[in-house]
């Protein structure tokens, strides 16, 4: 059975400001597009396009490096309205 990726186009990252590069806040954002580092397993960050859904700029986009480390974190993807709980892999 195939395991289900990381994150996919559609999710929402609830992310802290240590969780992204040059993180200057927390940021919530849905998931547009994944740019690269997402199919690479020794890569350490994701680069992810999307839309800010929460906070002062909401409604804006956004490309974003994001540490895999914290979207391995549980609350911070949502699918589907719910948090997606992983394991380390």
């Amino acid at each position: 059975m195939p395991s289900e990726p990381l994150i996919k186009v559609g999710d929402v990252l609830r992310l802290r400001a240590e969780d992204w590069a040059f993180g200057n806040g927390p940021v919530a954002m849905r998931i547009s597009h994944l740019r690269h580092g997402h199919d690479v397993p020794q890569v350490t960050m994701i680069a992810v396009m999307g839309t800010f859904v929460a906070g002062p700029r909401t409604g804006q986009m956004m490309l974003l490096s994001v540490f895999k480390h914290a979207l391995r974190r549980p609350g911070v993807v949502e699918r589907d309205g719910r948090p997606v709980i992983t394991t380390e892999q």
